[in-house]
């Protein structure tokens, strides 16, 4: 099994990506190799300041690194929409990455009226690979089937923390339900979108996977969630590689020539490139439908029409 970036990682001259929270943590991984190798990187988030850091970290070891910044805040849907509009000004798309996500964090609805975790980890990814899917299509026609790529980095939480029922579409902020389980309702959305664009766009390479145990910032919310956690976490994050190791399985996923999409669209990886089972309520095909309907949904009843 692949274990070293060089063993599968090509020259990337002439491909584009989009890294959600592309400056920090396991994003930041994603995006320095991804640069390192010849991509041009757009880093989407709402911090130019802390992105134009990850830039100088990246250029100061890759001079020649096109990295540049991508305004993006997933938990608004406006701002989601005007990122979109703002990248089909720049042109193709080859490979989408969203590593962004939060962990655990207290009850809190956007202004749009979704859960928080919901809303960055899973309904603001939505949006922005549906208002991109046009171009993914486009670029798609002139590229090697599979070579277009959407990586939903979901989480093996999505299998022990989500309802058992899986999603609960009558109740989808589910307020009364611990930090815990609406993480793993978001990351259960994750692995289900991915299966759901595999279904609908067969020569684009749909893909989610569970990173692994990194030490990341992610901790926070965990730690936050419950004081047990400071005394568990030494636990959970033994021998846990960092962003830049730890990011290996995401650009597996995303530029492995190996991978192959006539039997891996809709695949999901677990380290190091492992195609693997998810939960049942995630191979549930009908439960992928209704995910998908039910967001387009919402994203009408809000004024967002993705088929315009």
């Amino acid at each position: 099994m692949v274990t070293t970036l060089d063993s599968f990682m090509p020259s990337l001259l002439g491909k584009v990506a989009i890294v959600t929270g592309g400056h920090t943590g396991l994003g930041f991984g994603t995006s320095i190799e991804l640069a390192k190798h010849g991509a041009r990187v757009y880093i989407a988030s709402r911090s130019a300041s802390k992105v134009e850091d990850a830039r100088q970290a990246i250029v100061a070891e890759c001079p020649d690194a096109d990295v540049r910044f991508l305004p993006l805040d997933l938990a608004d849907l406006a701002s989601v929409v005007e990122a979109a509009r703002t990248f089909k000004e720049y042109g193709l798309l080859p490979i989408k990455l969203p590593p962004i996500e939060v962990m655990c964090v207290p009850y809190k609805e956007t202004k749009d009226g979704f859960e928080m975790q919901l809303a960055v980890n899973y309904i603001g990814h939505f949006l922005l690979t549906g208002l991109l899917l046009p171009i993914l299509v486009n670029t798609s026609k002139s590229a090697h089937r599979g070579e277009v790529r959407i990586v939903n980095v979901s989480s093996d939480g999505h299998a022990k923390l989500a309802p058992k029922q899986g999603i609960i579409f009558s109740d989808m902020n589910l307020k009364e339900y611990s930090v815990w389980a609406r993480y793993g309702h978001s990351k259960l959305a994750n692995v289900l979108h991915a299966k759901e664009l595999a279904k609908r766009y067969e020569d684009i390479m749909s893909i989610s996977l569970h990173p692994g145990t990194v030490k990341t910032n992610l901790s926070q919310g965990p730690l936050l969630s419950t004081p047990l956690y400071r005394f568990i976490k030494p636990i959970v994050e033994l021998g846990a590689p960092g962003p830049r190791k730890g990011a290996l399985n995401i650009l597996y996923a995303a530029v492995s020539p190996s991978f192959d999409i006539k039997s891996n669209n809709g695949a999901y990886l677990l380290p190091m490139g492992k195609v693997s089972e998810p939960s049942r309520a995630a191979k549930d095909a009908k439960m992928a439908f209704g995910l998908w309907e039910w967001t387009e949904k919402e994203l009408e009843g809000r004024g967002i029409f993705l088929n315009e």
